[in-house]
């Protein structure tokens, strides 16, 4: 639960304009081209208003795989620097700890392009005109990644092949689908946006954030640096939660190892049988089955 909570502060953090601008910039060409700022005009954010009655931004639930319902981290509509006034494409983004579940990232990546296409029948196209579709964009943050991953970053999207010939169509018929994956590392890297997001994901204080981003041109509102140090505390709270947990686990297996021992030492000295040592070391009847097992498993392993 409390991990879960920490999660949902740094899926929040994907919605800030000032991180999104960075990622679009340094992953789409469409806003390669264009200032942080310019890019931050197209972005509108609907994370509250789902793009269809089935669609439901927020924390995603593993066990709803129907297809009648799914659920996004955040859903992001966004117009071009040329066209302001025109939806032009729909970024999902997605946070992920690690990389686990029953199916690929790249599979679900692709199943929620698609949904993000269909769902935009009589919404943003109809039937009759198939041209009108938005491109949808799939980012996929993985703050935990495996090392050899880290630092790596995989876009996936349609081109042309030309297999007999050199006939060319305009890309924006075909290029309606892009999924992108960010492995953050603990390195510098080029890219500003895998800087920024490193810095969010890091285990440090809000104010060595807040400082650090700055580095980057990243000036936070005082919601924003406020929502930030929420998630520091809470962060720091789980880590002293699983410190004490793991002292106390120790302490309760030094303390198990050590009775195992003299349990060993008595039956070798005083040739007693294991029951005798353990009523000898006043062990309880109620914990004499557990210790046998215990010593079962060592003389086994």
């Amino acid at each position: 639960m409390r991990k879960n909570k920490i999660d949902q502060f740094f899926k929040h953090i994907l919605r800030y304009k000032i991180v999104l601008a960075h990622i679009m910039k340094d992953y789409l060409e469409e806003y390669m081209n264009y200032s942080i700022p310019e890019i931050m005009e197209c972005i509108e954010p609907k994370g509250d208003v789902p793009l269809h009655k089935h669609t439901v931004s927020g924390h995603r639930n593993e066990n709803n795989e129907d297809d009648t319902s799914i659920f996004f981290d955040s859903l992001v509509y966004a117009s071009l620097p040329q066209n302001k006034g025109k939806i032009a494409m729909i970024l999902n983004l997605e946070a992920q700890g690690e990389l686990k579940g029953r199916s690929h990232v790249l599979s679900r990546a692709n199943y929620y392009n698609s949904r993000n296409t269909s769902m935009q029948v009589e919404e943003l196209f109809d039937h009759a005109c198939y041209d009108d579709i938005v491109k949808v964009v799939s980012i996929w943050i993985v703050f935990n990644a495996v090392k050899y991953k880290q630092g790596s970053i995989n876009r996936y999207r349609m081109v042309e092949e030309h297999i007999i010939g050199d006939t060319c169509e305009e890309e924006k018929y075909f290029d309606k689908q892009q999924i992108v994956v960010l492995y953050l590392g603990y390195k510098e890297s080029e890219k500003v946006s895998m800087n920024i997001l490193r810095v969010l994901a890091d285990n440090m204080s809000s104010q060595e954030k807040i400082e650090r981003l700055k580095k980057y041109d990243v000036e936070l509102t005082k919601k924003q640096e406020e929502e930030v140090s929420r998630m520091c505390d809470y962060g720091a709270y789980v880590e002293s939660i699983g410190i004490e947990k793991g002292i106390k686990e120790g302490l309760k297996q030094g303390s198990e190892n050590k009775t195992i021992e003299a349990i060993q030492s008595l039956t070798k000295t005083l040739k007693l049988s294991v029951d005798e040592a353990m009523d000898a070391l006043q062990i309880s009847a109620e914990e004499k089955s557990y210790y046998l097992k215990l010593l079962n498993e060592k003389v086994n392993a």
